[in-house]
Parts: structure tokens; sequence; C-alpha cells
């Protein structure tokens, strides 16, 4: 099977690999999410080539998708897929393009899109966009706020806020050919993926609903975090050929590697450790919000299911590994990505 991760990377960890395969889904299914990421991204702008090896045509988003979110329906699976799309073309734009080139340059990139979401938190009619990355943003946010609870499209929201600021703070660093502490890097890499905001959707994918009093709680601050960091780490070690000789390579096995002094081998495995430490921290977490066995505990026992349903959902979302086996979104020979106009 082809695979983009080193030959090292992988030897140490798919032996151990703690999560299972995704289960298989019908192709003709995951065609009709493909579709679906597809046909919005060619209308709203994000793909305007024929380009057959641009990024977004090959990034199989709803396959990605498809994996992460097993139990959802097709239609929040296409909406999930949109979101994937914006996010892999932001990031581009940021690791590759004119936007990361600096601070200054990453703030005025992403000044117009916070607007965006902070005209979707007051409700108000939002700016008009400027270019197709504006235009796909209020597109998506329109249609996720009618989807969430007022509650959970505000975290959605504020996940946004900290992944922009994060997308600035790493282009700072590349500007000044700086590489994180381990530790920085760790508090960083949660934010600088989009995976919290894609995190805030397993409520819809698993069909439930989480008690609102639920959220900001130390618990709920644990397990979603937890969740971020395992999918990040994940990425980091299926991105490390794509990284590893790049100046900049902002990635924990790469960084245990130059910082640390350890070979790949072992900064790989130390990162599977670091994953399943999060594994076990995730499921204390929901062990204590469920309250101690016989005491009841601050949430009623249908509340209970839906914390257990949400927990299982975080979980199944890292069983995507197969698609960075199967995809080559991580060599080294990808195509720059488009500039939307």
């Amino acid at each position: 099977m082809h695979s983009p991760v080193s030959d090292p990377v992988l030897d140490t960890v798919l032996p151990r690999w703690p999560f299972p395969a995704a289960p298989a889904r019908d192709p003709g299914d995951i065609a009709a999410v493909e579709t679906g990421g597809a046909e919005w991204a060619r209308r709203l702008g994000l793909i305007d080539s024929g380009d057959p090896r641009h990024p977004l045509r090959r990034l199989c988003a709803g396959e990605l998708v498809s994996h992460g979110y097993p139990r959802a329906d097709t239609g929040i699976r296409v909406l999930i897929t949109q979101w994937t799309m914006w996010y892999f073309n932001l990031d581009d734009h940021f690791e590759d393009g004119a936007a990361g080139a600096s601070a200054a340059a990453a703030d005025r990139a992403a000044a117009p899109l916070r607007r965006l979401v902070d005209a979707a938190r007051r409700r108000e009619q939002p700016p008009t966009a400027e270019d197709a990355l504006q235009r796909a943003l209020a597109d998506l946010l329109e249609r996720t706020a009618q989807q969430m609870a007022p509650v959970q499209f505000c975290e959605l929201l504020a996940h946004l806020d900290d992944y922009f600021t994060s997308l600035v703070v790493e282009s700072d660093y590349r500007a000044r050919g700086v590489l994180p502490g381990v530790d920085s890097y760790i508090a960083l890499r949660r934010d600088t993926g989009p995976v919290l905001p894609l995190l805030d959707f397993v409520e819809q994918a698993e069909s439930v609903r989480l008690p609102a009093r639920f959220y900001g709680t130390p618990e709920y601050t644990e397990m979603i975090g937890c969740a971020a960091d395992i999918a990040s780490w994940i990425n980091d070690l299926c991105s490390v050929s794509k990284e590893l000789d790049r100046p900049d390579a902002y990635n924990l096995v790469v960084l245990l590697h130059r910082l640390e002094d350890k070979s790949l081998k072992d900064a790989a495995a130390e990162t599977l450790d670091r994953i399943e430490q999060r594994v076990r921290a995730l499921k204390q977490a929901l062990e204590r919000a469920g309250g101690p066995s016989g005491t009841g505990g601050p949430y009623t026992d249908a509340e209970k299911a839906a914390l257990k349903t949400w927990a299982d959902g975080l979980l199944s979302f890292q069983n995507h590994v197969e698609w960075y086996l199967r995809h080559g979104r991580y060599d080294r020979d990808e195509p720059r990505p488009e500039v939307p106009a």
C-alpha cells in the first residue's frame, strides 16, 4: 500500500496503533459526499480551474470525513466535508502562500475572516465578502448556525477565533526562522489545525445534544482538548515525510527528533505514547463527568448517555489513518494551491 509516511515512523507506530480501522462505507455513499463538497467548492470559487491535480480535487475530503464521522448521515457529512475543504485551502495559503510570510501578513489575511465570525456571533448581516475564502466562510457559517444549538455554535465561533490566532502565531515563528520548544508547540498545535472546530460537529454526527451546562466544565475542556491533541499528533505522525526536510517543520515528531536529539523511531514512539496517554485522560474525564457509580452525579441518566455517545464520537474521529495511507496529501510533490479570486 502506498503511504506518504516515512518508513521509520510507519514501522514504529502502525503495529501499536490504538484505534480500529474505520468501518467500510458504500463507495456510492462516499462518492455522493465527495460530489457535494466538490460542487460547493466550484460554486463558491475555491476550485476555479480544471486542473485535476488541484489540492482540493486530490484531497478526497469526503472519504476523510466519512472515516472520522462513521455514524453521521450524508447531509451532515457533506457540510463537514465543505468545512474540511475550506480549512485545507486556508491552511495552504498560510503555510505556503503570502498570507504566512509574516505575522503582519497573517493578521491582515485573518482580519476579514474574524469580521465574518464576529458578525455571526452578533447575528448581524455579514460584511461583503471580497474573495472566495470569505464567500465560502460566510456560506458555511450561515448554514451551520441552522444546524447547531446556540451554545454549540458559540463554541464553534470561539474555536475559529483561536484557529485564526494560532495561524498568525505560527506565521510569526516561520518568518523569524524560529522553532518553538516542544511544550510551546504542544500548546499551539491544539489550535493550528482546525481540529477543534471539526470536533464541534461530533454532536451532529452522533445525533445527540450535550447538556448546555456541560460546556466550559473541566471535564468538557479536558475531553475535547484530549481529542484535539490526539488528532493533531496523528497528523504529525503521518506528515513526517513532507515536513522532515523543511527548516520550519511544525511537527511534534520532527521537533522531538531535532530539539531532543531523538531518532525518528524514538520520536514517533514517544508521540504515540502521548496519544495513548490522552486517550486514557479522555476516558477518565468522562468517568468524572458521570460521577461515582450509584451517586447519580450532576447529570441525568439521559444526559450521561449523551456524554458517553459524544465521547465515543470523539474517539471515532481518530479512525482516519487509512485516509493518510491511501492518499498523497503529504507527499513532497504536491502542487501549490490556487489563489481563489
